[in-house]
């Protein structure tokens, strides 16, 4: 299998003159990833001082708080003035917005596995080349002065309560984009991995609407066939699935079939392809990523469709075997699912490889309005539909 000896290097056998058009696509475009797991990858701290961080990995706690700790570890290394690695990693990508895990959920996960995330929201929010961003002006302006922002967002892993003032909480603090369900059934409805697909309850209803009140846009990601139809069918704003591929390419409980993206489409959504292994294929890489957004830009037309890569995480891959790997079947995944939470995709290592997926787009054929489409600008015509 062919390995990388640099990022974004992917042979495309690009001509010298595509090579240069990518190189400018992907530095003049506003490149949203609208499922980041900050850029780092595991590789990132095979970068440091070995000593100093196995120490720290030693004083992380257990599961997914551990696991926010350790994304969190880079960041402090660079405000603690040790290394701005992290920053130089940012700016490798060309990212322009990632994500801001915002958390909601019961009251028991919100004061045990996820207080990393808490803990995390706030570390972020005061890193002066980082910026939370709430509307569309946000971001451009982050754009224009060369940082990079965060939009706020939540998956809900261990499922949301059914209480609404939750979500106008997570607004005040930036929430910008929320999932309905995660794999399993809750209050809301039925996610992706449950076996069965009874659609959104009428509390989630509730919930869409109260989305569409706020202006937060509905995700659709880890739900169900049915709940992902009737989040289309009840929302009247776009309905997103910002991190999955299509069904039609590969058969996965993640993926969206032909129904499913027509009615994401139809809502006015974007559906945004990952790049984690399990999803894509048998024996996937970058091309792969290529080939399910070629069939979904077949299906609904580029205008709706775009990048959500959630992979790989930022994490030591002990870490995440430890964390993820620990509890995939406690959050919904199942053996046939083929979970294998820190094995990364050849073509993306970490996301200084997203120049890959600028490349890529240039081999395939697009022009360059699909590609800034596809890179974030099909993003930035929802999001300030919805959220200003």
């Amino acid at each position: 299998m062919f390995k990388q000896i640099e990022p974004g290097s992917w042979p495309f056998r690009l001509t010298d003159q595509e090579e240069v058009r990518a190189i400018r696509l992907h530095r003049d475009s506003v490149i949203v990833d609208m499922l980041n797991q900050h850029p780092g990858g595991s590789n990132i701290f095979d970068c440091y001082d070995p000593i100093l961080i196995q120490r720290k990995i030693n004083n992380l706690e257990s599961g997914i708080r551990g696991m926010a700790q350790a994304i969190q570890l880079p960041y402090e290394l660079a405000v603690d003035g040790i290394s701005d690695l992290i920053r130089d990693w940012w700016d490798i990508s060309g990212i322009t917005v990632g994500t801001l895990h915002i958390p909601m959920g019961s009251k028991q996960h919100m004061e045990g596995p996820l207080k990393g995330y808490f803990d995390l929201v706030v570390f972020l929010k005061q890193i002066p080349w980082l910026r939370l961003v709430t509307t569309v002006d946000d971001i451009r302006d982050a754009k224009r002065e060369n940082i990079h922002a965060l939009y706020g967002y939540w998956q809900p892993v261990y499922g949301l309560a059914n209480n609404l003032e939750d979500v106008d909480s997570a607004y005040e603090q930036g929430l910008r984009m929320l999932m309905l369900t995660y794999n399993r059934m809750d209050y809301v409805g039925s996610g992706c991995t449950e076996r069965v697909d009874a659609g959104l309850s009428s509390f989630g209803i509730d919930l869409v609407r109260h989305c569409n009140e706020l202006g937060i846009i509905v995700d659709t990601s880890h739900c169900g066939a049915r709940t992902t139809l009737d989040a289309c069918r009840y929302s009247k704003a776009p309905v997103f699935a910002n991190h999955t591929v299509a069904k039609g390419v590969y058969e996965h409980a993640r993926g969206k079939s032909d129904e499913e993206l027509k009615a994401i489409a139809a809502s006015g959504g974007v559906i945004g392809v990952v790049t984690v292994p399990a999803f894509l294929g048998l024996d996937p890489s970058i091309e792969t990523v290529l080939d399910h957004i070629d069939y979904i830009i077949k299906t609904v037309g580029w205008q709706h469709v775009g990048i959500g890569t959630d992979s790989p995480m930022q994490s030591p891959k002990s870490v995440i075997e430890e964390t993820l790997g620990a509890i995939k079947y406690e959050i919904g995944f199942r053996p046939e699912d083929n979970i294998k939470p820190s094995l990364s995709l050849p073509g993306f290592d970490d996301c200084r490889d997203m120049p890959n997926i600028t490349r890529g787009l240039v081999s395939r054929g697009y022009s360059d309005e699909q590609i800034k489409g596809i890179l974030g600008e099909n993003f930035l015509r929802v999001f300030g539909e919805v959220c200003g």
